[in-house]
């Protein structure tokens, strides 16, 4: 007869043994499936690329270069003297006759003071003439050949951009006076008392606008005046004259 308390020993030994090894399953079975995760995220992250470190715009150095020099110019609302202006124009090329001139002027301060030159009628002379003849004198004219102020600073020259009407003085530069001619043409300009300035320039002919030819469109046919076709009168034929009967008579047998 068997000891009931050696069977149970036995058995719960047998017991313990199997939970041991499931235990030691479950930890192996765990152990796997963390080197799995781990080899995956490593390849995970070898395979990802690395960012570039990306840099701001730097912005622009504020202080000047060296080879550049900061320069104040001076200016001066006092009314410059006449005579201590000098006048030097040009023209651009390519005017055209039979309209106004565009004419750009450089002025400086013969004194190298700073000063604002106001042209007037009496301060100031334009002449435009040809080698046969003036066409525009200023002197004529009750107004100024330009009326902007100009403001010329101390050893420095001013451009002002002016105008010409194109057209000459007459006898009050009016604005019925026609346009000056193509040809060849000198410009003088100064101050009374001043050194003047001279340019020669050249206008243009202006090539003639050709009017456009519209195709002239046909006539609009009315209604019902289609044209009828004449019958033509075809020679008629005549029956040819049947032969008259012989008058002789019948001889009897």
């Amino acid at each position: 007869m068997s000891n009931p308390r050696v069977g149970r020993d036995v058995y719960w030994r047998r017991r313990l043994l199997v939970l041991a090894i499931l235990i030691a399953i479950v930890w192996g079975v765990l152990q796997l499936i963390g080197l799995v995760r781990g080899d995956d995220a490593g390849k995970a992250e070898a395979t990802r690329p690395t960012p570039t470190p990306t840099t701001a715009p730097t912005a622009p150095p504020t202080t000047p270069p060296a080879d550049q020099v900061a320069v104040a110019i001076e200016t001066d609302e006092a009314v410059c003297e006449p005579e201590n202006v000098r006048i030097v124009p040009s023209v651009p090329g390519g005017q055209f006759a039979g309209g106004p001139v565009a004419i750009d002027l450089m002025l400086t301060s013969l004194d190298g003071t700073a000063c604002t030159f106001r042209p007037s009628t009496r301060e100031l002379l334009v002449v435009v003439d040809t080698e046969r003849a003036p066409i525009y004198d200023s002197s004529v004219c009750r107004a100024a050949f330009f009326d902007q102020s100009v403001s010329i600073p101390a050893g420095w020259s001013t451009v002002a951009p002016v105008e010409w009407t194109g057209r000459g003085s007459g006898a009050g530069c009016g604005s019925s006076e026609g346009f000056a001619p193509p040809g060849t043409y000198t410009l003088k300009i100064g101050t009374y008392g001043g050194e003047p300035g001279e340019v020669t320039f050249k206008l243009a002919r202006r090539a003639p606008e050709t009017p456009e030819t519209k195709p002239t469109p046909a006539p609009a046919k009315k209604p019902g005046s289609e044209p009828t076709q004449k019958a033509t009168s075809e020679p008629t034929q005549k029956p040819a004259p049947r032969p008259k009967p012989s008058s002789t008579a019948p001889v009897p047998r």
